[in-house]
């Protein structure tokens, strides 16, 4: 078991119709560490997070997911707001129960615990109040509460969470920096996918600077130079793939 690493990449590359969106991308994430994905538009990062998660194939390149206490990882994932049906007929409840799933299958009923422990992530995101509610009545910020504490019902060990900060309110933003730490502070691992630069060297510890390929990881204040920016950042156009 590698003891430093949660996720180790290797030559990681995806391709949409011939086209490389990530080429040769190696990265090594560290356990019980809270990473930000960073670059441009266009520059992978959601495709990175969905590829280390076969959520779609890679051209190439491995994933390797080290244990934990001699078992695979359980892993949790919130996606991107927009790749949500927020008109699915799904109240909150219906929403954050669906994290039991991955232990139950989808044959089984919550039990009473799993219950319990749906109630518990609901308060922990301050939406207990909102079970009922559907989904497509929520503000951006109550979406975003209500599928982080989904994940946090899978009780992962690594939580991947793209673009968390996205549309919500500050309030919300307050209270997932404040899931990130306390994640941490349990031995979690977090990975992020994170526009704010002006933020970032609060809110985490490493960073990955992607553009396509890898510019620079490593310590987030060591990571966010002048010259690493202009590397990620310059001469780029187009939406995030």
């Amino acid at each position: 078991m590698n003891e430093e690493y949660a996720v180790n990449v290797r030559g990681l590359t995806v391709a949409y119709d011939s086209r490389a969106v990530l080429s040769d991308v190696n990265i090594d994430i560290k356990r019980g560490k809270i990473t930000a994905i960073m670059g441009p538009n266009g520059a992978g990062k959601t495709t990175l997070l969905k590829a280390m998660l076969k959520l779609i194939p890679k051209s190439c390149g491995s994933v390797t997911w080290n244990e934990v206490d001699g078992r695979p990882p359980v892993i949790g994932y919130v996606p991107q707001s927009e790749s949500v049906d927020w008109d699915f007929p799904a109240t909150v409840w219906d929403v954050v129960t669906m994290g039991c799933y991955k232990r139950l299958g989808w044959i089984k009923r919550p039990k009473k615990e799993d219950r319990e422990l749906s109630l518990q992530m609901l308060k922990k995101m301050g939406m207990e109040k909102c079970a009922d509610r559907q989904i497509s009545c929520l503000s951006g910020g109550q979406q975003q509460r209500a599928f982080i504490a989904r994940a946090l019902v899978q009780q992962a060990d690594i939580y991947f969470m793209d673009e968390p900060f996205k549309g919500v309110d500050v309030a919300t933003e307050k209270t997932i920096v404040e899931l990130f730490r306390e994640l941490k502070n349990e031995g979690k691992t977090v990975v992020a996918v994170h526009h704010d630069l002006s933020t970032a060297a609060d809110y985490f510890d490493e960073a990955v600077l992607i553009n396509r390929r890898v510019i620079m990881q490593g310590n987030v204040k060591a990571a966010l130079t002048q010259e690493n920016l202009s590397l990620t950042y310059r001469g780029t156009t187009g939406g995030e793939p």
